[in-house]
């Protein structure tokens, strides 16, 4: 989009769903875990209690950039090789330990936004 506004190359057919979590969660969620864990070594799933497909993270975007991009498929049920379509992981075992994300998808989507238009320096490479 930083390139070309009005063309946005999706991959996939863009019904894949995944449970997008934001950086700020997902830190607070691992110095939980180092806090509150009794064992050394431990595996928790970090997400939200909630999905969107991938169309729906593309409308957010769109939106909140006020942009009405044509969009152009590369088709299939998988973005890439390897690329699970449906992302949405039990939690249950962080929660346990008392977490819980504090953003929504939405929210973490638009916050991101936010910090990449503060901070363009973190999209020259791209």
């Amino acid at each position: 989009l930083l390139k070309n506004p009005l063309e946005l190359h999706v991959l996939g057919n863009g019904r894949q769903r995944k449970s997008y979590l934001h950086i700020e969660d997902c830190i607070d969620a691992m110095i939980l875990a180092i806090g509150e864990s009794d064992n050394r070594i431990n595996l928790f799933n970090l997400g939200t209690d909630e999905f969107v497909e991938v169309i729906d993270s593309i409308a957010c975007i769109t939106s909140y950039l006020n942009i009405d991009p044509e969009l152009i498929f590369s088709g299939g049920d998988r973005g890439w090789i390897g690329d699970n379509p449906f992302i949405f992981l039990d939690c249950s075992k962080i929660r346990q330990l008392g977490w819980e994300p504090r953003l929504s998808i939405r929210e973490g989507v638009i916050r991101t936004l936010q910090w990449l238009q503060s901070n363009r320096w973190a999209l020259a490479a791209t």
